[in-house]
């Protein structure tokens, strides 16, 4: 991050400059005081930190605009710093036009994505923590995930972290406790006080683990996989659930051949909906390649779909079918002979048993509904234990029960304390990262290249 080490001062629109809107809210940080912009501004007198004015925003004499501006004076800001903030007429040439004032004559430069909030981490306005949290609220897409990025952008998920840490910290002083004052408190009490605190430590460790375990597909983004043999109509399913012909249809067998990505909302929940190719064997490269990608697609999917064309079958439906599939729907059903070709197809196939049918000719689907229930359903079912959501937290969670395990083997038996103090370090190096007390610069970037320019 080039901004690491920079204190300039730094502007950006903190609302969508993409699209005209009645209001846009401009931000410049870094400032030594209103001193410097005053001459912008037609306002005369003092200025009040957190109150608005209504100004005229001027040039050499020359009305930019009508604003509204807002001083917020460091250290009590988002970020520590001195922010003037304005209200603006949203028009984005207008917006841009602004932002090219100030970086042109008030010696501005524009900010980085996540600069505002990178600053608030560098002043302690925010820990490692909150900043992940704030981010998850920023991007996300489900009110599950927007509660658990409010939880930690305001300190109750952490607040559990912390707690760890101290039962970690106790527990570490234990150890040095049987080094340093066995003979004063008596090596049987220092043992007890040892084991005692390793058992308060994993109760409170263990109960966090079970948030990470056994989460087979990305949560914080879930897909929808919509998989079957060529021409099961996949593209056609998808385009009905859209709304919208966004894949191309056609009755030529191998028409996609990469999968198709699009977002689609049910019950508060915003899905990636994926249009795969139809799994084939191939000699053609490419579409070789799409039946590769689409067998990948089917084991990071959270929801996964087959659709079953009676009327064209291949050898790979074996090995399709055999899958763990959510949902399974007959395609087609509106053409002559389905019933017959359905059945012997069930005939074959036991484990099809009795499924939905579709034809997808038709847009007024009573099927929408019950796969909508069956999502939303699966989906609260996997969010009923709170799992936590952000990768970093789970890999390093993860990393954690490893080393506790082997630590706690290790304390049962090992009396040699400079062995166990070294795994001791090991763990709480990894607790640490979790907290934010460790911040690789590699998890900064990552972070903040997430943000939105202006936050």
């Amino acid at each position: 991050m080039k901004f690491l080490y920079s204190d300039d001062p730094i502007i950006a629109c903190s609302t969508c400059n993409h699209a005209n809107a009645a209001l846009a809210v401009i931000r410049i940080s870094g400032i030594k005081g209103f001193s410097d912009l005053s001459r912008f501004f037609t306002h005369s007198g003092p200025i009040e930190p957190r109150r608005v004015y209504f100004t005229r925003l001027v040039l050499q004499g020359q009305t930019i605009d009508e604003v509204c501006l807002t001083y917020f004076e460091g250290p009590k800001s988002y970020n520590g710093e001195n922010i003037l903030e304005l209200s603006i007429h949203g028009n984005t040439l207008n917006t841009e036009r602004i932002i090219d004032l100030f970086v042109k004559e008030g010696g501005i430069r524009l900010a980085a994505p996540g600069e505002f909030t990178y600053r608030a981490m560098k002043n302690k306005k925010l820990n490692l923590s909150q900043v992940e949290g704030l981010d998850l609220f920023l991007n996300a897409n489900s009110s599950y995930a927007l509660d658990q990025g409010l939880s930690l952008l305001s300190g109750n998920l952490h607040e559990i972290y912390l707690e760890l840490w101290d039962l970690y910290l106790i527990h570490k002083s234990s150890l040095e406790l049987s080094i340093d004052f066995s003979d004063d408190v008596g090596e049987e009490a220092a043992r007890k006080y040892f084991l005692d605190s390793l058992d308060n430590f994993h109760k409170k460790f263990s109960s966090l683990a079970k948030r990470v375990e056994n989460q087979n597909a990305n949560l914080l983004q879930p897909e929808i996989v919509i998989a079957g043999l060529p021409n099961a109509g996949k593209s056609s399913f998808f385009n009905i659930l859209l709304g919208d012909e966004r894949a191309i249809v056609s009755s030529t067998a191998g028409t996609t051949r990469d999968y198709l990505t699009e977002y689609f909302t049910a019950e508060g929940v915003r899905y990636k909906l994926v249009d795969t190719a139809g799994v084939r064997d191939s000699s053609d490269s490419i579409e070789a390649e799409g039946v590769k990608r689409t067998k990948k697609k089917l084991t990071q999917g959270f929801f996964k779909i087959l659709l079953i064309n009676p009327f064209e079958m291949s050898p790979g439906f074996s090995d399709l079918v055999a899958e763990d599939f959510d949902l399974m729907y007959f395609t087609h059903a509106d053409l002559p002979g389905f019933l017959e070709a359905r059945k012997n197809l069930e005939d074959k196939f036991r484990q099809l048993g009795s499924i939905g049918a579709i034809a997808l000719a038709n847009s007024d689907q009573p099927w929408e509904e019950d796969l909508t229930q069956r999502l939303n359903k699966k989906y609260l079912h996997a969010v009923s234990h709170q799992p936590l959501l952000l990768d970093r937290h789970k890999a390093l969670i993860l990393r954690a029960q490893q080393i506790l395990s082997s630590y706690r083997l290790l304390a049962q038996n090992e009396t040699d304390v400079a062995i166990l103090s070294s795994e001791l370090n090991t763990l709480g190096h990894c607790i640490s990262e979790v907290i934010g007390i460790v911040s690789p610069e590699q998890v900064l970037n990552s972070i903040f290249n997430n943000f939105c320019i202006g936050k």
